[in-house]
């Protein structure tokens, strides 16, 4: 439990929002960098962990992760943990290992649970956050009117992305009287659900994860349980066992994606960050290389859903993705339960349906759009997450410039993103023409909105308003920030996090205090003959806000084409996963870290023995990156800016 006081001072260096995943390493690296700094965590929960919090976890709750990779490089997670080699992490032991991770870094007294930041609001050259003590779990459970206001001068929000279920926003909800439970609601109602003996039949909406999830649980407590997929979304997710044949070998598939060889058969804006530019070049640049690329993507595809299971029953196919494997990104998951559950489908206890539906009628009725209807004792809709941030910035004319998903936007600041980004696409499918050729949804479900409140009488149409998407550079600071006082750590998604955010860590304590190399690596090529002559055509296009730009000063302008060369990568990269709201990547990861640690001044290649350790070293592994911060002191010499600890 955290110990830190609402009664506490009223001014801070440094807050970070958020006790989980990217928060406590931050905060860690912050204090081991200047042991003497005010720094304080706030988290909304009762528990530390994020979504890992001790009361949002539900029994048989597990990591995608086995043993050894879901772990700092400096606190591996030991024997005493109890999880063996080649098994899942469950989400208790998870819980475990943050609690003990914050205890041995001296974090625990520092955070302040129980607390949601209402607002945060850019205050002259720091940040006024009003806070409310909160009660029970959910966004609306005890809360109390008022609240605390506290300052700081640096913020680090790191509330993740999977913070804020999305709402049921189901036409009827209001008058369907049997038990209609969210995703984010799942593990406080859950023995409620399993132990009422007059819900024999359940409905699941969603074909995530986390509706496995679900489906896996009442189907093992003896259900019958319909899975509803909608037909117009994504379809179900990649379903993966932990370990799938490639080929003669057998491989753990997350240690795939991290193991440098096979990252070059990713085309990515940053991929030559890992110093193998010239073979990128001859695998994207050249019309053998991408027929290489392409067969290798279907037969990974093709062989996942093979050793998953899904061509054995025709019971099995709607759960087929799609798409094919390259385009999902973080939309793969891995089949983690104690048993098969495809035997639930085949065998008929488990119905599975690719249908929209339409509204909830009555009491237990649920009506598709194709006219039929489904009675049912209970709902659980898993709906994915709302990406924006669930704390009101401010001023909210400046949400443009804190680089946060608004729908707010101005007209000149949504031109201003259009230019940027339609130069970036034609950087991006000139180098990569593959991703030119991939699928195309309809635009309608590529947009997220803001979901505003039911109409009174919950049976008209709701007016939903299009959110912009996160635009930061390096997916981590808004580019227009100049005092370098705000950083997002949590606004990436990818396989490998536990690599992601202790690197992150010492990368935004760097930025912050200004310790960066002073010419960072730029991810844009658009100075070759080639790609000028493309921008000068799209300039030509864009004249009137040409001559904006022209007012920016070249550093700035720089910042925001990389801002919008990021981001839109992820719109053609990954569009049946969640790049075009967000940073997703996983084949990617890894020169990301290259790029990261290339802006501190330090070697991603940390295998030994140059490029013949790059190729035959084997996978990246969270140990592989311990002693980073040692050797930024070194490189740097950066002396502790302080000897005692507060």
């Amino acid at each position: 439990m955290g110990t830190a006081s609402m009664t506490s001072s009223s001014h801070y260096k440094v807050i970070v929002i958020g006790a989980g995943f990217a928060g406590l390493p931050a905060a860690k690296t912050y204090l081991q960098l200047e042991p003497s700094v005010s720094l304080l965590i706030v988290d909304e929960n009762r528990s530390i962990g994020g979504v890992w919090a001790k009361e949002k976890l539900y029994p048989g709750l597990r990591a995608n992760n086995l043993l050894g990779t879901y772990e700092y490089p400096d606190f591996p997670m030991h024997e005493g943990f109890g999880v063996k080699k080649g098994e899942h992490i469950p989400g208790e032991v998870i819980h475990e290992y943050f609690r003990q991770y914050a205890d041995e870094f001296d974090l625990t007294r520092r955070i302040l649970l129980e607390t949601r930041v209402r607002t945060a609001e850019k205050v002259g050259e720091g940040w006024r956050l009003v806070l409310e003590h909160v009660g029970g779990v959910g966004k609306d459970s005890g809360r109390q009117e008022g609240g605390r206001i506290i300052t700081c001068d640096k913020l680090m929000v790191a509330t993740g992305l999977t913070n804020s279920p999305a709402p049921i926003d189901l036409m009827g909800s209001k008058n369907f009287q049997k038990p209609l439970v969210g995703y984010g609601d799942w593990a406080q109602r859950e023995k409620e659900l399993l132990g009422d003996e007059s819900i024999q039949h359940a409905t699941v909406l969603g074909g995530g994860k986390s509706a496995y999830d679900c489906v896996y649980l009442l189907a093992s407590s003896g259900r019958r349980v319909t899975w509803v997929v909608r037909g117009s979304g994504h379809g179900p997710v990649y379903m993966a066992p932990a370990h799938i044949y490639v080929g003669p070998f057998y491989c753990r598939l997350e240690l795939l994606t991290s193991l440098r060889l096979f990252t070059w058969l990713s085309p990515c804006v940053w991929g030559d960050a890992d110093g193998f530019g010239y073979l990128r070049s001859l695998l994207h640049g050249t019309k053998a290389g991408r027929w290489f690329i392409d067969k290798f993507w279907n037969k990974l595809g093709a062989e996942t859903i093979e050793q998953a299971g899904l061509n054995k029953h025709e019971k099995l196919k709607v759960l087929q993705p799609d798409a094919g494997a390259f385009w999902y990104s973080t939309g793969l998951s891995i089949l983690n339960y104690p048993t098969n559950i495809y035997d639930f489908v085949t065998s008929g206890q488990v119905d599975v349906l690719r249908k929209d539906i339409e509204c909830l009628q009555g009491e237990n009725t649920i009506k598709f759009t194709d006219g039929e209807t489904l009675e049912t004792d209970a709902l659980i809709c898993s709906m994915g997450w709302g990406f924006a941030p669930d704390i009101e910035f401010l001023p909210r004319d400046r949400h443009a410039e804190f680089g946060i998903p608004s729908t707010g936007l101005t007209k000149s600041q949504k031109e201003m993103w259009d230019r940027l980004d339609a130069r970036a696409d034609v950087e991006i499918l000139d180098r990569f023409p593959m991703l030119a050729e991939g699928p195309r949804l309809d635009d309608d479900s590529l947009l997220v909105r803001e979901h505003l409140p039911l109409a009174p009488d919950d049976t008209t149409p709701r007016t939903r308003q299009e959110y912009s998407p996160w635009r930061l550079w390096r997916g981590l600071v808004p580019p227009l920030v100049k005092e370098r006082n705000l950083v997002f750590l949590g606004v990436i998604a990818n396989f490998h996090g536990a690599i992601r955010n202790h690197i992150v860590g010492l990368w935004a304590y760097a930025y912050m205090n200004g310790e960066h190399d002073s010419l960072p690596r730029n991810l844009s090529v658009s100075t070759t003959p080639k790609m000028l002559s493309s921008s000068k055509r799209l300039l030509t296009m864009h004249e009137a806000s040409a001559k904006k730009e022209d007012e920016m000063s070249t550093e700035t302008e720089s910042l925001l084409y990389e801002t919008a060369l990021f981001n839109r990568f992820g719109r053609w990269r990954s569009p049946y996963g969640y790049g075009a709201r967000y940073p997703d990547f996983v084949f990617d990861s890894l020169p990301f870290f290259d790029l990261l640690l290339q802006d501190l001044g330090l070697n991603g290649w940390r295998k030994g023995w140059g490029r013949i350790g790059e190729l035959f070293g084997g996978s990246y592994l969270p140990r592989d990156y311990e002693g980073l911060l040692d050797e930024w002191k070194h490189k740097r010499s950066v002396p502790n800016r302080g000897d005692q600890k507060s």
